[in-house]
């Protein structure tokens, strides 16, 4: 937005379906309302007149808050909404429904202010709201080719701080899953200094019906998004080949083991038509994939 001053940092935060239930946003909103540095973009996925009401009332309440509604059908679209907008320095992606430590996420931001990196890992907790059991994603080996490992392995762009000049021209696709996998994988294309941290800046809240990871009809998306990370995978250098075959081996098991019918032979006639099956890193990282989901089983 022309004539607005560059911002420390943008936290674009899409919201569906969330009314009666947006105790934790506030709170971390309200933690980050006195840095004027920080700019919040709640991209409401226009739902219902509850969700709306809500959030206009807490909007109302911070300076630092963007307020953008419509009817996007999916997060990476009303990500994409949030993008267009933005001011920051320094772009990260939260979700409404979970938890982040903003106090760590701020130390994090102010050791990496002066740096020429293009993007920054962090770590976070996984709360299951079922069980409330509390686990941790894997700690950082140091080796960044291993780190690129874990990390597709264990995505979460929540976790991920990016400078807005690497993800300029990049989007979300128009997905309900796996969009933001994608996104990572384009990114990481196009980084060239990376910083794996071990500081937990966000935990991640599971076992809700309400997620998308329950929803039959949002996991039918592993198929374009297999084909989408296929697509970069094929034009990629040899130094990413391993991290966008794992993503891609990880989307191809998850839609074979959740998709429909319809699904399951679309991502077979992909593989094939690819010819994936004489990609030697595609099938070491199919196998690997394989060998993780039979000992998690």
């Amino acid at each position: 937005m022309l004539g607005e001053a560059v911002k420390s940092a943008s936290i674009i935060c899409p919201v569906y379906k969330m009314a009666g239930k947006l105790q934790l946003f506030e709170e971390w909103v309200g933690k980050l309302s006195s840095n004027p540095q920080i700019e919040i973009i709640v991209v409401n996925d226009y739902s219902n007149e509850a969700t709306s009401s809500e959030l206009n009332a807490i909007c109302q309440r911070y300076d630092n808050l963007k307020f953008i509604e419509g009817n996007f059908g999916n997060p990476g679209s009303a990500r994409n909404a949030g993008l267009e907008i933005c001011q920051g320095k320094w772009v990260t992606f939260w979700d409404s429904d979970d938890e982040p430590d903003v106090e760590n996420f701020l130390a994090l931001l102010k050791s990496i202010e002066l740096t020429n990196l293009d993007i920054c890992f962090g770590r976070y907790k996984i709360f299951n709201e079922t069980s409330h059991r509390i686990s941790e994603s894997p700690a950082w080996s140091s080796n960044t080719d291993r780190d690129l490992s874990i990390l597709a392995q264990n995505p979460g762009i929540w976790r991920i701080i990016f400078t807005r000049k690497l993800i300029e021209g990049i989007r979300f696709e128009a997905l309900r899953m796996a969009e933001d996998q994608i996104f990572i994988c384009e990114a990481i294309l196009k980084a060239r200094n990376f910083m794996f941290t071990n500081n937990q800046i966000y935990t991640y809240f599971t076992g809700s019906t309400n997620h998308l990871t329950k929803n039959s009809a949002a996991l039918q998306d592993l198929l374009p998004a297999f084909k989408k990370t296929i697509e970069i995978l094929k034009t990629s250098d040899v130094a990413v080949a391993p991290f966008l075959s794992l993503m891609a081996a990880k989307q191809l098991i998850s839609g074979g083991r959740y998709g429909n019918m319809r699904t399951r032979f679309g991502l077979i006639v992909v593989f094939f038509k690819a010819r994936l099956f004489v990609i030697p890193t595609f099938l070491n990282a199919l196998r690997a994939v394989i060998q993780t989901s039979v000992r998690g089983a």
